[in-house]
C-alpha cells in the first residue's frame, strides 16, 4: 500500500494569460492547490500526477483562500428541516397535539 504525505493546499491567483506554476516547471505546487483567474473568475484545481490544472466547478466560489460550493438544492431542504425542528420544539413546549402552519412558525 501505498503511502502519500499531505501538504498545505496553495492557492494562486492570476490572469488568464499567466502560465500557472507546475513541478514540470521546476515549480514546488502540492497536489489539490487552487488557481484563481481573477480577469475570468475561473477556479483551477491542480493534479499532481499528472501535472495540469483543471478548472472547476462553476459553483465554486473562492472565499478567503478557500473555495466553497453552494448547493441552491441544499438551501431549500435545510430550510424545510428548520421548519420542522422549530414545530417539534413548538409542540414540545406546549405538551399538546397543537398543529402548526408553516406560516405560523
Amino acid at each position: 500500500m501505498a503511502s502519500t504525505i499531505e501538504k498545505a493546499i496553495t492557492s494562486y491567483s492570476g490572469l488568464s494569460t499567466d502560465i500557472k506554476p507546475t513541478s514540470g516547471a521546476g515549480d514546488n505546487v502540492p497536489n489539490g492547490s487552487r488557481w484563481r483567474e481573477v480577469d475570468t473568475k475561473k477556479t483551477y484545481h491542480y493534479n499532481l500526477e499528472d501535472d495540469k490544472w483543471y478548472e472547476s466547478d462553476r459553483s465554486a466560489e473562492f472565499i478567503s483562500g478557500a473555495s466553497s460550493v453552494v448547493d441552491t438544492r441544499m438551501l431549500g431542504i435545510q430550510e424545510q428541516i428548520l421548519i420542522t425542528l422549530k414545530k417539534i420544539e413548538y409542540h414540545m413546549s406546549l405538551g399538546s397535539n397543537t398543529t402548526l402552519k408553516d406560516e405560523d412558525v
